[in-house]
C-alpha cells in the first residue's frame, strides 16, 4: 500500500512536468508573403447586347420530290439516304430498251418518208417536163404533186416522232437538280417508276433555315433582317444568321410565334441539328473580364483582387455569357475594382503584386 508520502511525491513530480510543459512555446507555421509581377486591370462597365435565347432546329426550306417523266423499271440506283449530292450528279438510270426501240422505229419512219419524198420530187420534175412536151396530161402532174405534198407531210410527222423519241432518252437518266442531301428513298433497283410518283426526296443545302419559337413578349424586339447569333450543338463554330420569316400566327397555348432564320451556306450544318438562337433585344452596361483572369478553386470561379496596398485577395464571382476572349460577370465585382489579368495557381492570399502593365485605366 502506498503511503501518503509516496502520493505527495508523485503529485509533485507530475505538477513539475506540467509546469515545464506550459513554459514551452508552440511552434507556429507561418508563410512568407511572396511578390509576383503580373498584369493588372481596373474594371469598367462595357455596353453589351441583351440577348433572348431560345432553342430550335436546323431545317431545309427547299425539299424536292424527284420523280420520273416516263414509265420504266429502275436499272441502277446510285444513292442512299443521307448521301450528299451535287447539282447534275447522276441519281438513277431507268431501263431504256423501250425508248431505244422507239427511236429506231421513228428513225426508220423518217428514212422511209425521206426516200418517198425524194422519189416523188423527181417524178414531179419529170412530169412537168413531159407536160410541156405534151406527152402526158396535166391531171397526171397534179396527182403526182399531191402525192409529193403528202409525202412531205409524212416526213415532217416522222421527224417529229423521232424528236419525241430522242427526248425520252434523257429522261431515262435522272440527275440531281440541286446540291443537297438525300432525305428519303422510296424505290429500289428493279421497281417500276411511273410519271409523277416520287422516287427520292432531296433536301437542298442552299436553303437551310433555323426554326424556333419566340415568346409573345419578345416579338416586338425582332424584325425581318435582324442578325441573330446561333450556337449549334455538334458544330465547331458559331454562326450568324438573319431573320427571314416571322409567322404572325401564334400558338394560343404557349403564346409563342414561329421564326425562321436564314443560315449561311456551309457543309458543317445539316437538317435536324439542335441549337440555340440568341436574339439581340436591347443593350445594358455590364462588367467583363478576360478569360485569363478567371481561376477555378473548389470547382467555383473567381478572380484575384488587388487592394490599395498591392495585396491580392481571392474573390468568388458568378459569370454569365462567354466569348472567345472575355466573360461577362453577373455578380461578385463592381466597376473601379482592380483584378489580376493573368491568374495562375501560384499566388496566394495577401501576396504582393508588382503590376506588369495596368489595363483599363
Amino acid at each position: 500500500m502506498s503511503t501518503p508520502h509516496h502520493i505527495t511525491l508523485a503529485s509533485l513530480l507530475l505538477l513539475s512536468s506540467l509546469l515545464l510543459g506550459c513554459g514551452e512555446k508552440a511552434t507556429e507555421l507561418t508563410r512568407t508573403s511572396q511578390e509576383w509581377t503580373l498584369p493588372v486591370m481596373t474594371l469598367s462597365e462595357t455596353t453589351l447586347s441583351d440577348e433572348y435565347t431560345v432553342i430550335g432546329s436546323v431545317i431545309s426550306d427547299y425539299r424536292i420530290d424527284i420523280s420520273s417523266k416516263i414509265s420504266g423499271y429502275i436499272k441502277t440506283l446510285t444513292v442512299r439516304e443521307g448521301d450528299l449530292v451535287k447539282r447534275g450528279q447522276l441519281l438513277l438510270n431507268l431501263d431504256n430498251v423501250g425508248i431505244e426501240n422507239a427511236i429506231v422505229q421513228a428513225q426508220a419512219g423518217v428514212d422511209s418518208a425521206s426516200v418517198l419524198s425524194k422519189d416523188l420530187s423527181a417524178d414531179v420534175q419529170r412530169f412537168e417536163k413531159l407536160v410541156k412536151e405534151g406527152s402526158i396530161s396535166e391531171v397526171k402532174l397534179r396527182k403526182t404533186r399531191l402525192q409529193y405534198n403528202t409525202a412531205l407531210e409524212s416526213l415532217a410527222s416522222a421527224k417529229a416522232a423521232l424528236a419525241t423519241a430522242l427526248s425520252q432518252r434523257q429522261y431515262s437518266h435522272i440527275q440531281s437538280p440541286s446540291d443537297g442531301i438525300i432525305a428519303a428513298r422510296y424505290k429500289q433497283t428493279g421497281d417500276l417508276a411511273s410519271p409523277g410518283v416520287p422516287l427520292l426526296m432531296l433536301e437542298s443545302r442552299d436553303h437551310l433555315l433555323f426554326e424556333t419559337h419566340v415568346a409573345e413578349s419578345q416579338l416586338p424586339h425582332i424584325d425581318i433582317g435582324d442578325a441573330v447569333r446561333l450556337t449549334i450543338d455538334n458544330a465547331s463554330n458559331n454562326f450568324v444568321g438573319n431573320v427571314a420569316q416571322i409567322v404572325h400566327a401564334g400558338d394560343p397555348i404557349s403564346r409563342t410565334y414561329k421564326v425562321k432564320i436564314k443560315l449561311p451556306n456551309t457543309t458543317e450544318l445539316h437538317s435536324g441539328m439542335f441549337g440555340r438562337a440568341h436574339f439581340k433585344v436591347g443593350e445594358t452596361p455590364n462588367l467583363v473580364v478576360p478569360r485569363s483572369a478567371i481561376i477555378i478553386k473548389g470547382g467555383l470561379e473567381g478572380v484575384y483582387m488587388v487592394d490599395e496596398n498591392q495585396r491580392i485577395h481571392f474573390r468568388w464571382v458568378r459569370t454569365r455569357r462567354q466569348w472567345p476572349e472575355i466573360m461577362e460577370v453577373a455578380a461578385g465585382l463592381t466597376a473601379g475594382e482592380r483584378i489580376v489579368v493573368t491568374a495562375t495557381a501560384g499566388p496566394s492570399e495577401n501576396d504582393r503584386i508588382v503590376a506588369e502593365g495596368v489595363h483599363g485605366e
